[in-house]
């Protein structure tokens, strides 16, 4: 059993956050000493521990909470991915490419697998249809399985790079906007490297007819100033995957008020930057929404000329 002070040290997050944990989401009930000491097991720092994980990789603190209390979080990966169910000499399988999801290709490190089941959805219907439908709930997925140690760190980066190259193929297959088109600007805060989701918002507002210049991941507060300095876009666009954005994120708003007319904030932790704004009194940016197709449409719509 150890302490709440030996907790926070093992899992990594400060001892008020713990509590805070243990309060609000009661992800776990560490039993008391005799003098009325919180004292964890293995089991809750286990559990703590892909907390921690969850919300690291973008998770909210409530839904890491709803994901591992009650273990729920294991009826998510394939029985056989999880490390707490692997028997003794285990090893991942081989997907021979018939795997069913980006999870179990990943586990098995198989590229193969990977590149079919892309090539599959993607003939399925549009590209929006896809992203929203069924590939951004995958790669949650995959972030998830990997958290709890089913998929391993090798695995998450081949699936992640071979989702990036489809995503950037359809990027520069989508180009279709004129010498009137809006202009954006799209990328990530500074530390920022969780690209796939603003670049499948890239891609899909190119489809809509907006010009785009991508920016891409991890871009300082000085280069997103003289970026916005240089092209004058119609629209800066900025994604909050993870809590860890939102302080980075906020500085770049900050540094473009009052000599940007639209900032618009995609990402899981969009609406802490929203709300941060308005509490501050900065200009308003718009919360595109966790709908890459919906967020393509609502800024055409807005910034479509007058009269068109």
């Amino acid at each position: 059993m150890y302490t709440i002070k030996r907790a926070s040290e093992m899992v990594g997050v400060p001892v008020a956050t713990l509590r805070a944990w243990q309060r609000r989401y009661r992800v776990v009930d560490p039993r008391r000493s005799d003098s009325g000491y919180r004292l964890y097991s293995a089991a809750d720092i286990a559990k703590l521990r892909s907390m921690r994980a969850l919300v690291a990789s973008g998770w909210s603190p409530k839904q890491a909470a709803e994901v591992v209390s009650g273990e729920s979080y294991l009826e998510t990966v394939p029985e056989e991915l999880r490390r707490d169910k692997r028997p003794q000499g285990w090893s991942t399988p081989r997907a021979s490419g018939r795997a069913v999801d980006l999870v179990t290709a990943a586990a098995a490190l198989d590229p193969a697998a990977v590149s079919r089941l892309l090539n599959e959805r993607f003939a399925t219907g549009s590209f929006e249809h896809v992203v929203d439908g069924w590939l951004l709930p995958e790669l949650d997925r995959l972030g998830m399985a990997w958290a709890v140690g089913g998929v391993s760190v090798a695995g998450e980066h081949m699936t992640a790079a071979a989702v990036q190259r489809r995503l950037s193929a359809a990027f520069d297959a989508a180009a279709s906007d004129t010498a009137d088109s809006p202009l954006l600007l799209t990328g990530l805060p500074t530390g920022c490297r969780h690209e796939l989701g603003i670049l499948a918002f890239a891609t899909a507002a190119r489809r809509q007819g907006l010009a785009v210049v991508h920016l891409g991941p991890d871009l300082p507060l000085a280069d997103w100033l003289t970026a916005a300095a240089r092209r004058e876009p119609d629209a800066i666009v900025l994604a909050v995957p993870t809590l860890n954005d939102v302080a980075t994120t906020l500085e770049i708003v900050d540094g473009l008020a009052g000599g940007q007319s639209l900032v618009a904030i995609g990402g899981r932790h969009q609406q802490a930057v929203v709300e941060e704004i308005t509490r501050l009194g900065y200009p308003a940016a718009l919360a595109l929404g966790h709908s890459v197709a919906r967020a393509a449409a609502e800024l055409r719509d807005r910034l479509a000329p007058a009269g068109v």
